[in-house]
């Protein structure tokens, strides 16, 4: 169900019952989303349990459940690693509160349910790659399928200006840093070295995670380290790129024009190396692995045709192989 603007309706429904230590009459819609995200925890039996329902992250469940103990100054749940019980005051509000929001989201399934055309603007954001190779084809069949609705990409592998560019959806292969944001993986992807056959030959073997520090490395995104395991041990290598830029496409042609040194996906990788045009360095190190998240707001309303193409996008994106593999396609 989508509650952040869903103020004035549950207000006259909270409006005809007595509403317990509330200190306004009418709640602001963080307040109503929070409490929604208690009840759904409790319902579940716990954060995590309750997310894979909600398919929102547990830590989100959890921010949103001590805000909400924040706002009426009273513990309304006992939580640890092997406990997760209702106080006093938590058993209070939750038989209060949860029928009443149980109620809500009735009467928007029946409205949802009578919506059956979508329309209206949806802005993503997500690397250059991702567009060029996955987003653009499914934004055109989601608009065919949908003709009133239209899409806007922009491209970005973080979500730093999510809000100030009113974003609806973002593909992120950076964890958000700004509040209130709703993160969920779409993949992983394991990470390797690699470097161009004439690079290797003109410049000193690589035989240490430590030595990357005297080669010409190639970013692809603002993260200031890799992070690496020798030997079960950590090593974080703070990274001062040769050449960067915002694009996993763009920075696999820079190593295979012999630039330097690049982190890549094994996935797209492996076709490269066999066509002797990157060989994979340090294969026996553990290289972190790359995360793609979707990533949306959890304090505003969630549209139909928003939902609907975040839905699309997870269902495509649960088997990655074919928009991995189209990276390392010959240009």
């Amino acid at each position: 169900m989508f509650l952040c603007n869903t103020q004035f309706t549950i207000a006259n429904i909270l409006q005809k019952q007595p509403v317990m230590n509330f200190k306004r009459a009418y709640m602001k819609a963080k307040e109503i989303s929070n409490l929604y995200w208690f009840c759904q925890s409790v319902e579940y039996g716990g954060f995590t349990p309750a997310s894979l329902v909600a398919q929102v992250s547990a830590p989100t469940l959890s921010r949103a459940v001590s805000q909400l103990e924040q706002t009426l100054g009273e513990k309304l749940l006992h939580r640890n690693a092997k406990q997760f019980k209702l106080t006093a005051a938590g058993e209070k509000y939750y038989q209060q509160f949860a029928p009443l929001l149980q109620q809500l989201d009735g009467h928007w399934d029946q409205l949802s349910n009578h919506q059956t055309q979508l329309t209206g603007d949806i802005s993503i954001s997500c690397p250059e790659s991702f567009a060029d190779s996955f987003l653009q084809q499914a934004a055109i069949e989601f608009m065919t399928h949908h003709p009133n609705v239209n899409i806007q990409i922009e491209l970005s592998s973080d979500t730093d200006n999510f809000f100030n560019d009113q974003i609806d959806l973002a593909i992120s292969t950076n964890p958000p840093k700004i509040p209130h944001l709703v993160q969920r993986r779409l993949f992983d992807m394991q990470l390797s070295l690699a470097a161009s056959p004439a690079y290797i030959a003109q410049h000193t073997p690589l035989t240490t995670v430590e030595q990357l520090t005297e080669h010409d490395l190639l970013a692809g995104n603002t993260l200031p380290h890799w992070e690496f395991k020798q030997n079960a041990q950590p090593i974080r290598i703070q990274v001062k790129p040769k050449y960067a830029i915002d694009s996993l496409r763009l920075i696999i042609k820079a190593a295979c024009s012999d630039v330097g040194i690049c982190l890549i996906p094994k996935m797209i990788l492996e076709p490269l190396v066999e066509r002797n045009q990157l060989i994979q360095l340090l294969p026996d190190i553990q290289c972190p692995t790359g995360i793609v998240y979707i990533v949306w707001a959890d304090r505003k309303l969630v549209s139909a045709r928003v939902s609907a193409f975040r839905q699309m996008i997870i269902e495509r994106m649960s088997n990655p192989w074919v928009f991995l593999s189209s990276l390392s396609e010959p240009s």
